[in-house]
């Protein structure tokens, strides 16, 4: 349970809240709009609710990922460009949470036992 605490210890609060606040968001449209078109909850909704669950420790691992890459570079785009670069990846990582978010829940579950 200590390793659990660390874990999440370790992730900004603020920037965790955020992107859980974006994939519960998102799921509550997809359970939303199941419920409206067809009366009952699919199973589908329990995948989707596993990659809110993920959804930041996917982020993480881009966000590591890009920074490992790019590093202190900034590249500077047009304000509509970024937009929908931004909603474009939210959208790939979230429905790629489950393998990468499990990625990075355990680095971050084994990094931050050891301290």
């Amino acid at each position: 349970m200590n390793r659990l605490k660390q874990m999440f210890r370790s992730l900004d609060r603020d920037w965790l809240v955020r992107h859980y606040l974006f994939a519960f968001a998102f799921y509550a449209f997809f359970v939303f709009t199941s419920i409206s078109q067809t009366g009952k909850f699919e199973t589908k909704l329990l995948f989707f609710l596993l990659c809110a669950l993920l959804y930041p420790f996917a982020m993480f691992v881009y966000e590591s990922l890009i920074n490992l890459i790019v590093g202190d570079n900034v590249f500077l785009i047009g304000g509509l460009l970024m937009l929908a670069w931004k909603i474009f990846r939210f959208i790939i990582i979230w429905f790629l949470a489950v393998p990468i978010g499990l990625i990075g829940f355990i680095y971050l579950y084994f990094v931050c036992g050891r301290q």
